[in-house]
């Protein structure tokens, strides 16, 4: 038995209420069970209870054993003044409050159905990543399953809901940390999810130590744009060796077929442009980083993921592409907030890349070559990645500037109807729920997939299953 389930028992009143009784002897009467506190303090409030023939009104603490009460320091604690019950599964004792008086004690242990707690182990005890995915397998009867699928979208639009604001919530809490300041809170998550999950934490800590309002002054100088942000990403603080090494093996494997003359004439010709590329680099970041006092505020080089990761995804691609997007814009947020359509978000996210990197993946190492013999081109970011862009960074910015100014954002939960579902192994975990029997349910929108993502990642996989409507919907049969 744990706290969870007994406060999902009173909660619903899940238990027998006949000839109900305190310890002492007293008739009681459960008018008004409360409303669930998540906070500190008692795990009910604005109960009311009648006890003999006097109405009481206040809170109502639950805890598995009588003693919990000593030992969570409930007696000591002015929080629980208020207490007009306390609820336990087992062994009973007297309680009382910091003022001396004592609190009325009700039992649930022979009042709870078996069934009810032995459906809820099977919960928390099966090998399932979703614990009620036994239930919609097409293992139970069809009217059953209908009424599942009315409770994963009764519980998706409640997720959603609460993805938003989660998520809209981490907005504000850099706006606050920004002195308020929109267009440098819009930078730094625009750079935190071009980390696409691998390297979302380097990318905004590079965000936060070389500020929006320093790129904006070198509008459409991309040297220095490329200088400042290869810089403060660390990958200029390395020597020349390991990357000149890197280029001469790549470019040998590259250059298969040319006359050895030809081939090592062309080699050096294409080392002394890439060293100069990076000695530049150098250089000019030596300026700047004193220019704007940004010495030893560089990310560590060792925080960049590389391992699993496709060239086209590498951070240092990554880095190019944000210098394509932040070159050409000086008012990120302005765009987010005036947009009135996606397709507006879309060519906002087409960028050109910096020259060396539509050819390279890393310092000095070429990507490879098409059939007809010429290096390939990195493409800027493809439909997919805009798509994330949009859902992880446009619609959280304009949730969080609409909590902010305490006026509704019409079009954040529109674009997610327009925008197709995510595709990952989370979502793939619901697809099943497609071939349920009699019912028309598919995952189709970007608002439907948000909203598997919140139910996955902050109730099936805790296991919080009292908590969500599919679990109480199963638990009640």
């Amino acid at each position: 038995m744990n706290e969870q389930f007994l406060h999902y028992i009173w909660k619903f009143q899940y238990f027998d209420k006949n000839n109900l009784l305190t310890e002492e002897g007293n008739k009681l009467e459960i008018i008004t069970a409360g409303t669930h506190n998540h906070d500190a303090g008692a795990d009910f409030e604005d109960s009311i209870l009648k006890i003999n023939k006097t109405k009481w009104q206040g809170t109502i603490e639950i805890d598995t054993y009588g003693f919990n009460w000593e030992s969570h320091h409930h007696a000591t604690n002015e929080a629980y003044e208020n207490v007009i019950l306390h609820v336990v599964w087992k062994n009973p004792k007297e309680v009382f409050r910091k003022n001396g008086s004592k609190v009325p004690v009700l039992v649930l242990e022979n009042r709870i159905d078996e069934r009810l707690w032995l459906t809820y182990q099977e919960f928390l005890r099966n090998e399932h990543k979703i614990p009620c995915q036994g239930y919609w397998n097409g293992e139970t009867e069809n009217k059953e399953s209908i009424n599942l699928i009315s409770s994963f979208e009764k519980m998706m639009n409640r997720t959603l809901d609460e993805r938003l604001i989660r998520k809209s919530q981490h907005v504000l809490s850099l706006l606050e940390r920004n002195s308020y300041d929109w267009e440098e809170t819009s930078y730094q998550i625009l750079l935190e999810h071009f980390g696409f999950k691998k390297n979302n934490a380097p990318f905004l800590q590079l965000a936060k130590e070389l500020p929006f309002k320093i790129i904006k002054k070198h509008s459409n100088q991309i040297f220095q744009i490329e200088t400042l942000f290869y810089g403060m990403a660390g990958f200029l603080m390395n020597g020349n060796r390991d990357w000149e090494l890197d280029f001469r093996n790549n470019y040998e494997k590259q250059s298969k077929g040319l006359e050895k003359d030809k081939e090592n004439e062309k080699l050096e010709q294409e080392l002394i442009k890439e060293k100069q590329y990076f000695e530049n680099l150098q250089k000019e970041f030596r300026f700047l980083s004193h220019k704007y006092s940004l010495q030893d505020k560089e990310v560590n080089l060792a925080q960049w993921k590389f391992l699993r990761l496709r060239p086209s995804n590498f951070p240092t691609v990554r880095i190019a592409q944000v210098i394509g997007l932040v070159s050409q814009q000086n008012h990120l947020f302005s765009v987010i907030l005036n947009a009135k359509n996606l397709k507006e978000f879309y060519e906002f996210f087409k960028t050109e890349l910096p020259t060396y990197w539509k050819t390279h993946y890393n310092f000095g190492k070429l990507n490879t070559k098409d059939k007809d013999g010429q290096i390939k081109e990195n493409s800027t970011l493809g439909k997919d990645a805009q798509q994330n862009l949009i859902i992880n960074v446009v619609i959280p910015i304009r949730v969080a500037h609409s909590l902010y100014r305490q006026k509704e954002d019409n079009l954040s939960k529109k674009w997610l109807n327009e925008l197709k579902a995510e595709k990952n192994n989370v979502i793939s975990l619901y697809k099943p729920l497609e071939k349920t029997q009699n019912s028309n349910f598919k995952i189709k929108t970007a608002a439907q997939s948000q909203s598997l993502l919140e139910l996955y990642s902050q109730y099936c996989n805790l296991k919080k299953c009292l908590s969500c409507e599919v679990g109480k919907e199963i638990l009640k049969k």
